[in-house]
């Protein structure tokens, strides 16, 4: 019964483009600039079937000199990040419904019939498997003594890394109408952070379960479903012992991963993952404006409302500029001082879903198809 409206408000969200007149709620069209940086592309590869017709999110994971790459009909590859050649392949002859995630030599996976399967690293062989209470949707995650994962009933679940245990599990039953996915747990040794679908961001001892704070990130409002939906659906960021977090329709925050205090929050609708870069936060909002933050503060320092409406994944930092990309499969480049465009590019028009990576030098995207690109900035 729940996945009806989870599956109606995917539809809404990511379905602007699917109406032909032009009413206000399509895509803006995109402007026209002189680019004043080339983008290369380092390689290319087809990585499988890619997202399918659904809803997913099949993120890769980024180790040393790998990526790893899942397509929803459980193709794994493991590909050189320099180079793309690929290191190995394995069919898992299994829907995949959570991307791929790393733990302490471990691969993590989420199946489709609420699985959790972790696998080595160096080869895609299986470890061990634990059965859950329902579809995994989001990335695991994984150190050497525990594996969390969130499930869509709204479970918060933890594993022993070792032998796949089921540990402890906190239950926080969604509301009526949330956003498809989970966010993924974040993991230190001594606390396992996780957002929920009420808009609270909750800490807890990794080892027991036991409750160490809770912080309100967003409070419901008004009187329909649509209008109380306060999901924290983007996987906070820690940086410097401030846990970084947004809510749809409520509040992106700065909070202290010790206590749960919070130093600074602004008015914001975020759906996406922020990224950090040298004190300062980038942000695409649930309406595809990029904005700009000081990270000590708060304070917003530029906006960019060119690309409203387009669905924006990112953004992320490569090459001292910012990325975002659509769901039309643009990529777009824009100069991070004052968010103005610098190069456009485009991987596929199936678009993309998954969040993009860049280790600072390269960013890597992959489209809805399964194609999966490496980028460098030539400037």
């Amino acid at each position: 019964m729940r996945l009806v409206p989870i599956v109606a408000l995917a539809f809404v969200l990511s379905g602007c483009s699917l109406f032909g007149s032009k009413d206000g709620t399509e895509p803006m069209e995109l402007v026209d600039f002189e680019p004043t940086i080339d983008v290369d592309r380092l390689w290319q590869r087809d990585v499988g079937a890619g997202q399918g017709a659904g809803f997913t999110t099949l993120t890769p994971a980024f180790a040393e000199n790998l990526v790893y790459t899942v397509d929803y009909q459980g193709e794994l590859t493991a590909l050189d990040r320099m180079t793309g050649k690929v290191a190995w392949k394995r069919d898992l002859d299994e829907p995949i419904a959570g991307g791929v995630g790393l733990g302490a030599d471990q691969l993590l996976l989420g199946s489709d019939e609420g699985e959790i399967v972790a696998l080595t690293l160096d080869s895609g062989e299986e470890l061990w498997r634990t059965p859950l209470s329902g579809e995994v949707t989001s990335v695991p995650a994984g150190n050497a003594d525990v594996v969390a994962v969130q499930t869509l009933d709204g479970r918060l679940n933890v594993l022993n890394a070792e032998s796949g245990e089921l540990l402890w599990f906190y239950d926080n039953p969604p509301p009526k109408l949330t956003l498809r996915g989970r966010p993924t747990p974040v993991l230190t040794d001594s606390a396992v952070y996780a957002g929920f679908a009420n808009g609270r961001l909750m800490a807890f001892n990794p080892q027991n379960g036991l409750i160490l704070w809770e912080q309100r990130v967003g409070l419901p409002k008004g009187r329909s479903d649509l209008e109380k939906m306060v999901d924290i659906h983007a996987t906070p960021l820690l940086q410097d012992g401030i846990l970084y977090v947004g809510g749809f329709q409520s509040r992106l925050m700065a909070i202290t991963r010790a206590t749960g205090r919070p130093l600074w929050s602004a008015d914001a609708s975020i759906h996406q993952p922020v990224w950090m870069s040298a004190g300062e936060l980038f942000v695409a909002t649930e309406q595809s404006a990029v904005v700009a933050y000081n990270a000590a503060s708060g304070a917003e320092i530029w906006k960019n409302e060119q690309m409203l409406r387009r669905q924006l994944i990112g953004p992320v930092v490569v090459g001292g500029y910012i990325a975002v990309a659509d769901e039309e499969g643009y990529i777009h480049f824009m100069d991070r001082s004052d968010g103005s465009f610098v190069d456009r590019l485009r991987i596929d028009s199936s678009g993309t879903r998954a969040p993009m990576w860049s280790d600072g030098e390269r960013l890597y995207v992959l489209a809805n198809d399964g194609t999966f690109a490496a980028y460098t900035i030539d400037d």
